[in-house]
This record gives C-alpha cells, structure tokens and sequence, in this order.
C-alpha cells in the first residue's frame, strides 16, 4: 500500500531532525494531499517552473529546500504566490520544505554530502547559522588551486568565482547557498579555501588580507546536492518514483 503524506512527513522530519532547528522556514508539509503518495519530485526551490513541472509529471508531492511559506508571513495570497499554491492544491500535490535540515544532514545534506563526494576526509562539522551548525570542514591531499577549482567546477556544473590566494589546497570549508558572510569563520577554521553559493565585494578584499583562498558556484548549483540525495534517498527508503526536478538558474 502506497505511503500517505503523513507516512512521508513523519519519516523525513524524523530522519532529516527538523526539531533541532531554529529555522526561518516552515519545515515538513506546508501544503497537504489527501491522494496516496505514489511518486514524488524535489527541486531546490517552490518556483512557478518546478510547480508546473511537477503537475506535469503527474507526482503526489514536491519536495524543496525554499519552499513557499516562511514564520511570520502574514501578506495576502495575491499573483504568483496564490497561482503556485492553487497550481498544488488543483492538481492535489503536497508541499514539504527542508531548509536548514537538508544543509545540515551528514547523509543526505548539500554540504556533507559535497564534501564526501568531493573526496575529502576527517570531516567535521562546521559553521554557525543562529544556533545551527550546517557547514562541513575536511581535508584533502595537496593540490594545485587551478585543479581543485576545476574538479569542484565539474561537479557542481557551473562556473566558479574564483579567488585564488592559496595556492596549494589541504583543508576545506563548505557552506551551501548564500553564505559568503561566514568567510571569516572559514578564517578562523583555518582552511585553505571556502567554497558556498554566493559572492560580494568584500570576499575579494578578506581574501586577500586574511590569506584564504574562496570558491563560489551559484546558490542554487550549491543546493542541488541535497534534493538530488533525497530523491535517491526516497525512492530506496519508501518505494516510491522519484525525480530530481533541474531548472536553469545561475545564480
């Protein structure tokens, strides 16, 4: 017998842990099915595109890691956010969302799941958001900047902002999406490169300065890596059908 949406729910917020975080968003079900879940989809982010493909694939829920419904929300469901929502209620599609609890995850998370895909080893868990730890720090053997800049390009798919002050890579941080802030923390981590989604002007400068070399690959190509795990995850964990839903976004 297929799972019911509170089957999905209730296993995933157990696995993924949503209890011990202090998270802006709303984690586990923000929108219900009443339809068994026989097949499911997850993508980075609740956009108007992955909806509608979603509807298409004909799934019974959507999985994100930004879903549509943050604390404290309190406008009204006017434009693009009451045609996503009618899109999912319509079509009878449930929407769960894992923010902070798929960054965190040493399995299926978007940073310890990099890092061990990357090839790096003794890792540890690293990087403060609020009373969260979601980052990752490992080693590596030695290589050339201009090496590891390009393997990391490879496996995430997108070009990399790249400050190469650190010559020679051993150790690495990772924080996924928009995290360019906690270069300092990487600084104090003592790596020699931090790679996360987003850049600014000041990582240009504190890189320099504060002698660590930065990799940035696009918030969104930084926050695929937990979905596309949890996809897999779904379909081996509670036979379901499970599809990675790609968009094309840059940034």
């Amino acid at each position: 017998m297929p799972p019911s949406i509170k089957d999905i729910s209730t296993h995933l917020n157990t696995h993924l842990d949503i209890a011990n975080f202090e998270d802006g968003a709303i984690n586990g079900v923000q929108i219900t099915t009443t339809a068994p879940i026989t097949s499911v989809a997850t993508a980075v982010t609740s956009s108007l595109e992955a909806i509608e493909r979603a509807v298409a694939l004909k799934v019974q829920a959507l999985i994100v890691h930004h879903g549509i419904f943050r604390k404290g929300d309190s406008y009204p469901l006017t434009d693009i956010k009451y045609k996503k929502i009618k899109l999912l209620i319509e079509n009878n599609i449930a929407l769960l969302c894992y923010h902070l609890p798929l960054d965190a995850h040493q399995e299926l998370g978007n940073n310890w799941k990099a890092a061990r895909d990357l090839g790096l080893q003794d890792l540890k868990p690293g990087f403060m958001y609020g009373s969260s730890t979601i980052g990752v720090i490992g080693t590596m053997a030695p290589m050339p900047f201009d090496a590891f800049t390009k393997k990391v390009e490879q496996y995430y798919g997108n070009k990399a902002n790249a400050v190469s002050v650190k010559k020679t890579i051993s150790s690495v941080g990772i924080v996924s999406g928009g995290a360019h802030k906690s270069l300092d923390d990487a600084v104090k981590a003592g790596v020699d490169c931090f790679i996360t989604g987003t850049v600014d002007e000041p990582v240009w400068d504190t890189a320099h300065e504060k002698q660590i070399s930065f990799l940035s690959l696009g918030h969104y190509c930084t926050e695929t890596v937990g979905p596309k795990a949890l996809a897999d995850y779904m379909q081996k964990t509670m036979q379901v059908s499970a599809t990675f839903i790609k968009t094309e976004n840059p940034f």
